[in-house]
């Protein structure tokens, strides 16, 4: 009788200490978006009707983004805002006299790679440039 009741202690004790475990690996899995996304990164990979491959967007601690490039034989700059929530960002750039804001989802973010779907599910993946 004893040998079972610390058989059944040994396995609730194993089972607490494997969750506190899992959960501590969560919190240290937890990516720091804001930070992670400072510098700039060249898309190397994006589905028609996004930007064009090559293209490379800068974005600032301060909350602000540049975007230089080419597209159909056209020199491509802009400037903009973004602002970070969770997994998301959201920017707003002035082209002339019109404003565009944009919420994109961010599907990865590592030091060397950038994955964002918009709305429409279009995605564009990008590599930090040195």
């Amino acid at each position: 009788m004893n040998m079972v009741r610390l058989l059944a202690v040994g396995i609730v004790v194993g089972l607490l200490s494997t969750s506190a475990q899992a959960e501590e690996k969560k919190e240290a899995k937890k990516i720091d978006y804001a930070k992670l996304i400072v510098g700039k990164w060249e898309v190397s990979k994006a589905d028609e009707g996004t930007i064009p491959a090559g293209t490379v967007v800068e974005f600032g601690k301060d909350g602000k983004f540049k975007v230089s490039g080419k597209k159909d034989d056209m020199e491509l700059a802009l400037d903009g805002t973004y602002k970070i929530d969770g997994n998301k960002f959201t920017f707003k750039l002035k082209i002339g006299d019109n404003e565009m804001e944009q919420t994109i989802s961010i599907t990865k973010l590592t030091e060397t790679e950038l994955g964002t779907k918009n709305k429409e599910d279009k995605v564009v993946d990008f590599k930090r440039k040195k």
